[in-house]
């Protein structure tokens, strides 16, 4: 936990709220930090059912740390022989799905740490090292 303040301009939108400021876990939860800071604009919006928490623990804690997120996977794919493009390609398309997949690899969504190795892993089996086209230091969101 690094107990720093969220960057709420990467906040997702229609990000889930909370409103339970009896949750013994709400000083760290983006969910609850995120309510608070006032920035969500929707006129409806989604949120955590109070009831939901059972005291010291939460389904949808989430806790505010920093991560590693890559952009984009473009200049990876330049290195990869054309026999393997589409097979790779289909690979990872099977596990995030099609649209997810290209805003990935085009720099639009973040990877998590998680789906970094994910991602390194499957390039790895076809024989290539991974590199994404950038990285930066954020709060993780989802």
């Amino acid at each position: 936990m690094n107990n720093k303040q969220p960057q709420f301009e990467t906040m997702p939108e229609h990000y889930v709220l909370c409103f339970n400021d009896e949750c013994a876990l709400a000083d760290e939860c983006l969910h609850r930090l995120a309510a608070r800071s006032g920035r969500q604009k929707d006129e409806v919006v989604t949120a955590v059912n109070p009831v939901c928490n059972s005291g010291k623990s939460c389904r949808y804690y989430k806790p505010n740390k920093v991560a590693t997120m890559a952009y984009g996977m473009k200049g990876s794919f330049h290195e990869v022989k054309a026999d393997h493009i589409a097979s790779l390609r289909n690979h990872l398309i099977s596990h995030f799905g099609r649209g997810s997949y290209y805003l990935r690899r085009n720099g639009l969504r973040g990877i998590t740490p998680e789906e970094q190795q994910y991602i390194a892993s499957v390039f790895r089996n076809y024989g290539y090292e991974l590199k994404f086209d950038r990285t930066e230091e954020e709060t993780q969101w989802l």
